[in-house]
């Protein structure tokens, strides 16, 4: 009889013992992993709030009073971007008043800011929060209220320089639309002295209009950046055409003693009405030409107080606020336009008639 059967008893044994024996292993390891997790949460997350309750507390009353000083501020802000727009908008005017009440009440909203801003940055001096274990004093979610409440402080500081920008180059920008409504206006009296035959005059008129001309020329090589032929640069150069060429016809007539017929006053008509036909059709150019002056700095200044009202509101949301006044729009709702400023076909040097 064969003992085959005898001998592979004791192995089975054995290889069932190493089965039960892994299957123990492997339950033990799961138990420690779940008590090295249990204990190893970072105090700043929820599950270990107990860690960090203390500091919360501290860290919130402070932020809770700074948020509270930080919604006055922010409205202040809203009407600084409402005024920053207006600006932008009112340059291209030929009426300079609202422009200048715009620049006003953003100054004042300007010097309400940067002394309520400076005054609490004053009293969140030390404020708590920037240890080298702040992570293990305080939750994530306090630290980012923190982070968010410094950012749209020093967000504020800048409005001051950057409403000053707003307003020197709002004042730069209005002043070109000023000369140019000045050298058409001057163009026209001119006008109307050749109709009345007052030629010497009408001439002499015209010195002036080419001097606002060269006013113009100046202010752009001031304002604007660009060394390349820009619509400013082809305004200057035909209405500097036809102010000389509507002059040459006044003096050809004085030198005619008033006689059209003269071949002399011939020519300076025709010269005359080459000019003409190369003035812009009406002052929709004066707006492209402003645009050009405007980015010189005033867009990214305006830009600029808007990304800082954007800090503010996120620094109230992250305190559970709504920024901003009731009834304000929220960041995302495209402002309102009431068309481009200043589009008009109000008459320039093109609709002077000729004597």
């Amino acid at each position: 009889m064969s003992s085959a059967p005898a001998r592979n008893l004791p192995s089975l044994g054995r290889a069932l013992r190493g089965i039960a024996w892994t299957v123990l292993f492997a339950v033990m390891a799961a138990g420690a992993a779940g008590l090295i997790a249990e204990a190893s949460h970072t105090p700043g997350s929820p599950s270990r709030a107990d860690l960090t309750a203390e500091g919360d507390m501290a860290l919130s009353s402070r932020l809770d009073a700074a948020t509270s000083r930080l919604t006055a501020i922010s409205a202040n802000v809203d009407g600084l971007a409402d005024a920053a727009k207006t600006a932008l908008e009112e340059i291209t005017s030929a009426d300079p008043t609202k422009l200048q009440q715009s620049l006003e009440h953003g100054g004042e909203l300007t010097a309400s800011i940067t002394t309520d801003t400076r005054a609490l940055q004053v009293a969140l001096a030390g404020l708590p929060g920037d240890e080298p274990d702040a992570m293990l004093r305080y939750s994530n979610d306090t630290l980012v209220r923190r982070a968010a409440t410094l950012a749209a402080l020093a967000a504020a500081a800048g409005l001051e320089a950057s409403w000053q920008q707003v307003s020197a180059r709002a004042l730069e920008a209005s002043g070109v639309t000023t000369l140019i409504a000045q050298h058409d206006q001057i163009v026209l009296d001119a006008a109307a002295q050749g109709r009345t035959r007052q030629y010497a005059k009408a001439a002499a008129t015209l010195d002036q209009a080419i001097q606002t001309v060269v006013a113009v020329k100046e202010q752009r090589t001031r304002l604007i950046a660009d060394t390349g032929q820009t619509v400013l640069d082809a305004w200057i150069e035909r209405n500097r055409d036809y102010d000389l060429a509507l002059q040459g016809v006044y003096v050809a007539l004085v030198a005619s003693k008033g006689d059209p017929t003269t071949v002399r006053v011939q020519r300076a008509r025709a010269a005359e009405r080459a000019a003409f036909n190369q003035l812009p059709p009406d002052r929709r150019t004066i707006i492209v030409i402003i645009g050009e002056v405007a980015r010189g700095g005033l867009t990214q200044a305006v830009i600029a107080i808007e990304d800082a009202r954007g800090r503010i509101e996120d620094a109230l949301a992250e305190a559970g606020l709504q920024p901003g006044p009731a009834g304000a729009p929220s960041p995302t709702e495209p402002a309102g336009s009431s068309g481009a400023p200043g589009e008009s076909s109000a008459p320039g040097a093109s609709t002077v008639p000729l004597p």
